[in-house]
């Protein structure tokens, strides 16, 4: 993620000291620009690449090189482009057949990249696609993001040439420990509380310095400026989803008051992954060059980093990805079926400012009359820009989220009834799976039903074994004067008859 090199001030302990990029140069955190361009570090670089190429071009096993991995994004751009090329030039002279990728500096544009070494052969631009550092929202929100990347890709393919996503997971949270540094975090990470799991045993063996974990010490130092490591013998690792229990299953508001570790019959967290999944591989491998997942494995137990884990639980499908599991699961996405909307319990002063961010990316800085408006007013246009805004940008990855204060609707009914006669693909989204639990009047009835079930059968009971309990009510008004008292089969059923034939029951007082 861009936000993993943020500028080093930002954090009092790094695990990484080299965050602030002085690779390229010296960096001014106060203009946000370098003062000074290091060309000896850049010349050493490309020292090294000759080296590498020297050393591997004949490896069978060596397909090609990225000479960097993330550059940030405050990289001088032109700097970068101008050691793409030199970087490419020294590749191709001495190992002609390999591929040269080069990342996208987290500037994903094609105004940035479209036309860059046009003609040039076995190049490629790597770009990595995370959704843990995104704001939280719903599973909804998570899956027109992933769909939405198809729209950039095949945008990016068109101006550049072939893309792959070098990096990505099925995270959709900050959790997992030590993701931006060892017994480090981002500030304001994780934007929610995380789930906990026992850790898991040292994978180099309980020799290493701080093993075996202490289970009655909580976290240890050195720290951050966030929270991740273990505590009590127990490592963070990503939240469970949970199943939306009302209102549009598509747009539940559950997961935002949800515990991290659902209840096991309310946890959605295999059905979430599984489709999220399939929608990533759709957007991936449908117009791009291919993909890595990241990672292959992981020590704790996080099958949303771990390649292994997820496959094994069946989150990412195995075999062909032209199934149709996979080749359909963006259909509603990538028909437009959702609507960006403002939620009525966003703050005024927080959606005046979403609409204004809005009016200036159109260049309309002339917005003042939205701080004149207010109530439902306010609410209706904000749906009519931030919808547009959203519209507009979601083929490039945009999401609905501008800041917390909007969130996904469905523009159709949960039903397959909508559904075109033409299409090929089975109906299959978890959002028509809605946990619905019993009401209260369904609460109610069982325990009045239970209740009569239970004083019938004790009624019947007692008027058979116990003598003075038959004899009072034998001798009531009440039961005197309904018919059905006389009636044989009644009689017979509650043991009315004379109770001196009652056998006596003795109960031990102890």
């Amino acid at each position: 993620s861009s936000l993993n090199s943020e500028f080093g001030g930002l954090t009092t302990f790094e695990h990484w000291p080299i965050r602030t990029a002085e690779w390229m140069g010296t960096f001014n955190p106060q203009n946000v620009s370098y003062d000074k361009i290091n060309y000896d570090n850049i010349q050493h670089s490309l020292e090294v690449i000759d080296l590498i190429v020297d050393r591997h071009s004949g490896h069978p096993a060596v397909l090609g090189l990225e000479p960097v991995n993330e550059p940030w994004q405050y990289t001088p751009i032109e700097e970068l482009k101008k050691f793409y090329w030199e970087g490419y030039l020294l590749v191709k002279r001495k190992a002609p057949y390999w591929k040269y990728i080069m990342h996208d500096s987290f500037r994903f544009d094609v105004n940035i990249w479209g036309g860059f070494m046009k003609g040039c052969p076995d190049r490629a631009l790597d770009t990595h696609i995370y959704q843990a550092w995104n704001e939280p929202g719903s599973r909804v929100q998570f899956y027109n993001n992933a769909c939405a990347q198809k729209g950039a890709i095949a945008a990016m393919e068109k101006a550049f040439g072939p893309v792959i996503v070098g990096e990505w997971s099925l995270a959709t949270d900050n959790c997992a420990m030590w993701l931006n540094g060892f017994n480090d975090n981002l500030p304001g990470f994780p934007r929610l509380p995380c789930k906990y799991i026992p850790c898991s045993d040292p994978y180099m063996g309980f020799d290493q310095p701080g093993t075996p974990l202490d289970p009655g010490k909580g976290l240890q130092g050195p720290f951050g400026t966030g929270i991740s490591g273990p505590i009590y013998g127990m490592c963070p690792v990503d939240r469970d989803w949970i199943r939306e229990s009302s209102g549009d299953p598509t747009t539940g508001t559950d997961w935002i008051k949800a515990p991290p570790d659902a209840p096991a019959h309310r946890d959605d967290t295999d059905n979430v992954m599984a489709h999220l999944a399939k929608k990533k591989i759709n957007a991936f491998s449908g117009v791009g060059h291919g993909f890595y997942f990241w990672n292959f494995r992981t020590d704790v137990y996080e099958p949303q980093w771990s390649y292994m884990a997820a496959l094994e639980k069946g989150w990412i499908p195995e075999g062909n990805l032209n199934d149709e599991s996979i080749s359909g699961a963006c259909r509603k996405e990538d028909r437009g079926e959702f609507k960006c909307s403002v939620m009525r319990t966003a703050l005024p002063s927080a959606v005046r400012g979403a609409m204004k961010w809005c009016l200036e990316q159109w260049g309309n800085y002339d917005n003042h009359w939205v701080d004149n408006m207010d109530g439902d007013d306010l609410y209706d246009q904000a749906d009519k820009v931030l919808g547009d805004f959203w519209e507009e940008k979601r083929s490039i990855g945009a999401t609905c989220d501008f800041g917390g204060i909007a969130t996904l609707t469905s523009l159709t009914n949960s039903t397959d009834e909508n559904m075109e006669d033409d299409w090929p693909y089975p109906f299959d989204d978890d959002s028509y799976i809605v946990y619905v639990g019993p009401n209260i009047w369904s609460i109610v009835g069982a325990v009045v039903a239970a209740s009569l079930i239970g004083g019938g059968i004790g009624f019947v009971f007692a008027m058979r074994y116990n003598k003075g309990f038959n004899r009072r009510v034998r001798s009531s008004s009440l039961f005197n004067s309904i018919p059905l008292s006389h009636s044989s089969a009644v009689r017979s059923s509650l043991a009315i008859f004379d109770y001196e034939d009652i056998p006596d029951i003795e109960f031990d007082k102890e």
